[in-house]
């Protein structure tokens, strides 16, 4: 048969992509976890290199949340 859909073992089980897909909270999600752990990351590697090494890290993992924030707006708030 022509036209029928595809039988459900040949289904794509992908989630789909794309504006308004399901993938764009695990976007977001995984853009404020990859900020948090890199900036974080930095700031505990300078933290080995400065006095104040106690407040490096959390300033580090502060700032990579807030351009996290700022990136997932720019690209998830825009209709």
């Amino acid at each position: 048969m022509t036209g029928s859909p595809a039988p459900p073992s040949r289904r794509g089980r992908g989630i789909p992509a794309g504006p308004g897909g399901r993938s764009d909270g695990w976007a977001a999600f995984s853009y404020l976890l990859s900020g948090m752990i890199v900036y974080g990351g930095i700031g505990w590697v300078l933290g080995h290199w400065v006095i104040h090494s106690a407040l490096v890290f959390p300033l580090g993992m502060v700032l990579g949340l807030a351009l996290a924030t700022v990136l997932v707006v720019f690209r998830f708030g825009r209709s």
